[in-house]
């Protein structure tokens, strides 16, 4: 299944990371992409099993950022790879049918060719103004919603997205949203995750 929300994690953040991810999910968070790119494989496994724990019994599921071979010690469903990273289909051959392969993209040629590959879903970013790339010239919504118009499969919104700003990034036809600080970066992340979600339902039905 395809995530209409992605909490994408950086420990930066917060003091407790499997906390907040655990707050997120009870305000109704599905799947959290595990990004940590400064941890060696020992200290990502461990940071997964935490994560784990501190979800055991709640519906939520794992994904895990360019690192295919880790799949099975962290009990996650697919993997999110960047732009730059293995392909899809290389990916595929390694995890094998039934698992969710994502890609990071940040142009029409590189959405295409993620799909091309057999990608299950894409992020497109960044939308808007991020603090994580603030030298980057942010999409806007009209550059944005003309790329998703030459796509036909699910694309998740990234970058500067909040509760604030949300709605103007699902009206893009974005299928879905991912973010970082719109959860992890706010005083009651279980409170934040429960509004975005009601919005994205409130928008998903009318």
């Amino acid at each position: 299944m395809i995530p209409r929300l992605l909490l994408i994690t950086d420990r930066r953040l917060t003091n407790d990371l499997a906390a907040a991810i655990a707050q997120a999910v009870a305000g109704g968070v599905t799947h959290i992409l595990l990004r940590e790119k400064d941890l060696d494989d020992r200290e990502w496994i461990q940071l997964a099993n935490s994560i784990r724990q501190s979800l055991a019994g709640l519906a939520a599921h794992i994904l895990i950022s360019g690192r295919p071979h880790l799949l099975q010690a962290t009990g996650a469903i697919g993997v999110h790879l960047p732009q730059d990273g293995i392909d899809v289909a290389k990916t595929r051959a390694i995890l094998g049918e039934g698992k969710l392969i994502g890609r990071s993209c940040h142009d029409d040629a590189s959405a295409k060719q993620a799909f091309a590959e057999g990608a299950d879903y894409i992020t497109l970013s960044p939308l808007f103004f991020t603090h994580s790339h603030p030298n980057i010239t942010p999409l806007g919504l009209e550059k944005f919603s003309k790329i998703l118009r030459s796509l036909h499969q699910p694309v998740l919104a990234l970058g500067g997205i909040n509760a604030h700003t949300i709605q103007q990034a699902l009206t893009t036809g974005a299928h879905g949203v991912a973010m970082v600080r719109g959860i992890l970066d706010q005083n009651n992340p279980q409170s934040q995750a429960n509004n975005i979600v009601s919005q994205i339902n409130r928008f998903t039905h009318r």
